[in-house]
């Protein structure tokens, strides 16, 4: 138990320390952009998370501490509070999705895996699109990917067709990866913690 929740804590951190560095890094790009490489490279940490705990469920407890992570933002002065919720609502359906893909994966040949990892960057994408809408009827937020026609078909099938390029090209060097090097490190509790404390720091200060 001890080392699952290390091994949780870890991969949680890690995105959460992903969201708060070249997460904020890739604001300064085209908006909408960015998801179309934090999702691929989250997808990936999951993917690496699941073949250690070997429990695909395991993979929506991860979203939940990198979500905790994320809401360190609320207590920033001035941040619209959609601007943090929104992005934790991501997070836990792009945990939600990958669970599925995972499931796919361990039953199918690579093939399959690839096909799904391709659809799931347009599955999140439509799941998050429903998300904006009902939360713009709710606050009246204005959210770029719904301010036109134009927009919405970008978010959706430009930006879904690059992140799932992305993603594919990310699996397979993963796979290659696999089969040069053998990983059999665990993280012990206390440096999880400590991972989980920097990336909490990191998504405070950073902003």
């Amino acid at each position: 138990m001890r080392k699952q929740l290390a091994t949780l804590l870890f991969f949680g951190s890690i995105w959460g320390l992903l969201e708060a560095t070249l997460g904020y890094a890739l604001h300064f790009l085209p908006i909408l952009i960015s998801g179309s490489i934090m999702f691929p490279l989250a997808a990936i940490i999951l993917m690496m998370a699941e073949k250690k705990l070997k429990s695909p469920w395991s993979l929506m407890w991860i979203g939940l501490i990198a979500a905790s992570i994320k809401s360190i933002n609320f207590l920033m002065p001035g941040l619209l509070p959609i601007k943090t919720y929104n992005p934790m609502i991501a997070i836990m359906i792009q945990s939600l999705v990958m669970v599925g893909v995972v499931f796919i994966a361990k039953k199918s040949p690579q093939g399959i895996t690839m096909l799904a990892l391709g659809l799931v960057s347009f599955l999140w994408r439509g799941l998050f699109l429903i998300n904006d809408v009902i939360n713009h009827q709710i606050t009246g937020f204005n959210f770029p990917q719904l301010a036109s026609m134009d927009a919405t078909i970008e978010f959706m099938w430009v930006y879904g067709s690059m992140g799932g390029l992305f993603l594919i090209v990310l699996y397979l060097g993963w796979i290659k990866l696999q089969k040069r090097v053998t990983l059999t490190w665990n993280p012990r509790l206390a440096f999880s913690l400590g991972m989980m404390i920097l990336a909490m720091l990191a998504t405070y200060f950073i902003h």
